[in-house]
């Protein structure tokens, strides 16, 4: 964070501004790239995350893939450059016209409900189809965030695994992966693990499987003392896994929030510090409408004030304009801030400026690549 000029890039754009440093991008790729270095990997970063056209060239120059989950991030990825091969689609209830827009691309599709195969019906004739399945696993952490449990809408319930090779013989596609997705933010490797047995466990059923796609969930750190996930053993375990298995199977791994979440940060401007009946508030020129994680996950962002960083340490409510509840953090120690002041909130390159919207009629923060020491407006 030290190397970004901040104050710099707010004298020329102001404030609030989504601010991006790209060698940290680069260097989470480098690091998941090597902990996979010894397992046949292809890396496709869940443009979800941040589907800003600049952010995705950097993935594209480093030879990664992307993960969609609509066409319109399908389009958009095809438009600069990514291959129909790099690309692997896993929509949530989207409409069969859109299925089938993207298979028309050539794009590699999961399908994660049994319920599509009889309306796609015949047009399936011959196509390689990928199945996002559900084992039915609870994992800890905010529920909101787990998607492979029993009462999770994504995916298959593995319970129907027969019924799709009934519909594979009468529609005559052929299956050729297997995607899985536990949840997101997951520290615990053992979680991972839990899946990467399931998944290698339904994949002995099909006969023409090409890959496994593993999803993400990688935890990284929100405060120092945050547990990441361990790479190595993850990785080592999935090795183990394809040694065991009789086919020779690609993986395929789709980190978001890994590649881009600590790359980001929301820089604000203190509007206002107000005196409750029992709190103080810090009032910030931004709000749920430029960071809803943590009104909506519960998620702790660290908080900086980088105008006064020897004042007095105090406590406080740090919250948005909105007219709502936009809490950024409570009861949280900030050196002494003051209006006016610059409020920088970290771990923001991820699930941000993608779940930007301008309530209230505020408009969405610029956002700012710093990368090879260069500030661009993107």
């Amino acid at each position: 964070m030290n190397n970004i000029p901040f104050e710099k890039i707010v004298h020329k754009y102001g404030t609030p501004l989504y601010v991006y440093h790209g060698e940290n991008i680069e260097q989470q790729y480098a690091k998941l790239k090597k902990a996979f270095s010894e397992v046949d990997t292809e890396i496709h970063y869940a443009m979800k995350a941040n589907e800003n056209i600049e952010i995705l060239n950097i993935i594209k120059n480093l030879g990664g893939g992307i993960d969609a989950v609509s066409a319109n991030e399908v389009d958009r990825a095809l438009s600069i450059g990514f291959k129909p091969e790099d690309i692997v689609f896993t929509p949530s209830c989207a409409s069969v016209d859109e299925i089938l827009y993207v298979l028309n691309k050539k794009v590699n599709v999961h399908i994660g409900a049994i319920e599509y195969f009889p309306l796609l019906g015949n047009e399936l004739n011959g196509k390689k189809i990928g199945l996002r399945i559900n084992p039915g696993v609870k994992i800890g952490g905010n529920q909101k965030i787990a998607t492979s449990h029993n009462d999770s809408k994504f995916g298959i319930p593995v319970v129907f695994i027969n019924k799709v090779k009934d519909l594979q013989k009468e529609y005559g596609f052929v299956i050729n992966s297997l995607h899985i997705h536990t949840g997101s933010n997951i520290s615990n490797v053992n979680d991972l693990i839990k899946s990467i047995d399931n998944i290698f466990k339904y994949a002995s059923m099909f006969d023409r499987m090409e890959y496994l796609d593993i999803g993400s969930g990688l935890k990284i750190k929100y405060k120092d003392d945050d547990r990441e996930i361990d790479l190595n053993a993850y990785a080592g375990h999935i090795k183990k896994k394809l040694n065991a298995h009789n086919q020779n199977l690609k993986i395929k791994i789709e980190p978001g929030k890994f590649l881009v979440g600590n790359a980001g940060y929301l820089v604000t401007t203190v509007n206002m510090v107000k005196q409750g009946y029992n709190k103080i508030f810090a009032g910030l020129n931004s709000g749920f409408n430029h960071l809803i994680r943590p009104m909506y996950y519960e998620a702790y962002h660290e908080i900086i004030n980088i105008s006064n960083p020897h004042g007095e340490m105090k406590k406080y409510d740090v919250v948005g304009q909105l007219c709502e509840e936009d809490t950024f953090a409570y009861d949280r120690m900030l050196n002494d801030v003051r209006i006016g002041d610059i409020v920088v909130i970290k771990s923001a390159g991820a699930y941000t400026a993608s779940m930007a919207m301008e309530y209230n009629l505020r408009n969405k923060p610029k956002e700012i690549l710093y990368f090879r020491d260069k500030i661009t407006e993107i």
